[in-house]
């Protein structure tokens, strides 16, 4: 009997830490330079992500950059715009990213931690 009851807790567990982070894909991995110098990014969030939480996240860093998203077949288009472009409004897509509780970045066939991304592929 008591196999059984933590077997189901962990069961539970396991399911709801697997939907609890959805899956944001960086879109401008082929073109990784000319983005991150026209500092102009764009991302792949999947259905676990709502408009309505994006944006909502997206207001509190109104003056850092933009944020443009778009209802997509698989999630949403996510376009992030630098306002200025300096090392303080790159470093503030980390915040906008942890708000969603966005830790890992897919990036075409690897998975990497938003702070390696970014290091690697926002700031200059």
């Amino acid at each position: 009997m008591m196999k059984k009851l933590i077997g189901l807790v962990l069961g539970m567990f396991l399911t709801v830490a697997t939907f609890a982070n959805g899956v944001v894909t960086y879109s401008d991995a082929e073109t990784a330079e000319a983005s991150k110098n026209e500092g102009v990014f764009n991302f792949a969030f999947d259905s676990s992500f709502s408009i309505e939480d994006i944006n909502k996240a997206a207001t509190y860093y109104e003056s850092y950059f933009t944020v443009t998203s778009v209802v997509s077949n698989t999630g949403a288009s996510v376009l992030i715009e630098l306002v200025d472009d300096n090392e303080l409004s790159r470093r503030v897509i980390t915040r906008f990213f942890v708000s969603l509780d966005v830790k890992e970045i897919k990036v075409i066939s690897s998975v990497v931690s938003i702070d390696d991304f970014i290091a690697n592929y926002v700031m200059k």
